[in-house]
């Protein structure tokens, strides 16, 4: 028996709604929000680097400062790497090495910061500059919970995609981990200048995170370089 036009039609239409919904389901699983694990992230670090931006430079605390710099790469950073996850998850085909790239940039970045902290660090050394050690104390002990919130969140989301310790998610947690550091570095130069007065602290504690810093993004850098090159030793 010969189908009718109108059997067509619906049959037609099934297979177009059939269609639709699994590119429907596509498009949902490559949206770049709720699925990407870094917008959380992204939108609690940006929100609190102008806070931070203007703390400093009010209290004139380098390790203040130097925490907001941390911020706004990790912005940057996370901003970059969940772009470069929304191409993994389209299946684009050039996704591994827009992750190596993004990957390599926010690790270069993270050594100009440090690189940066350093010299102002040894110039306070030299010439030191009063700082509102109460107020630092207040401002970096917020960073620090908005850092412990990212990172506890980026940990989570590790996790939950099966542990893949892709270089993309490394050099982006590399970034929260330094921020990290840098709260609890200006959280101790203020409690340190608030009962003591001694200026000194700041950039001392600045040196010594960014030393850390250092030797982790480098770390980071030779296993990019490794990733692009497997078979070398």
């Amino acid at each position: 028996m010969k189908p009718s036009h109108k059997d067509a039609a619906h049959s037609h239409a099934d297979h177009h709604g059939t269609h639709c919904d699994h590119t429907h389901d596509d498009a949902g699983h490559a949206a770049p929000t709720p699925d990407n694990p870094f917008w959380i992230p992204f939108l609690a670090i940006a929100l609190f680097t102008v806070i931070e931006f203007v703390g400093g430079i009010w209290t004139q605390s380098l390790a203040l400062l130097s925490d907001a710099w941390h911020m706004l790469f990790d912005v940057l950073a996370l901003g970059l790497a969940m772009w470069a996850a929304h191409r993994a998850r389209t299946g684009h085909p050039a996704s591994a090495q827009t992750e190596r790239m993004v990957s390599m940039i926010n690790a270069f970045t993270m050594l100009l910061v440090t690189i940066w902290i350093v010299v102002e660090a040894i110039n306070r050394l030299h010439h030191p500059l009063p700082v509102a050690g109460g107020y630092v104390s207040v401002i970096a002990l917020a960073g620090l919970l908005i850092n412990l919130f990212v990172a506890k969140h980026m940990h989570h989301q590790h996790h939950h995609h099966g542990g893949d310790a892709s270089l993309n998610h490394r050099a982006a947690f590399l970034h929260v981990m330094g921020d990290l550091l840098g709260s609890v570095t200006a959280v101790l130069a203020g409690v340190v200048i608030y009962f003591t007065g001694w200026m000194t602290i700041d950039p001392i504690l600045s040196i010594l995170i960014s030393l850390l810093l250092l030797v982790v993004t480098l770390n980071l850098i030779r296993d990019i370089h490794r990733g692009e090159h497997p078979h070398s030793h």
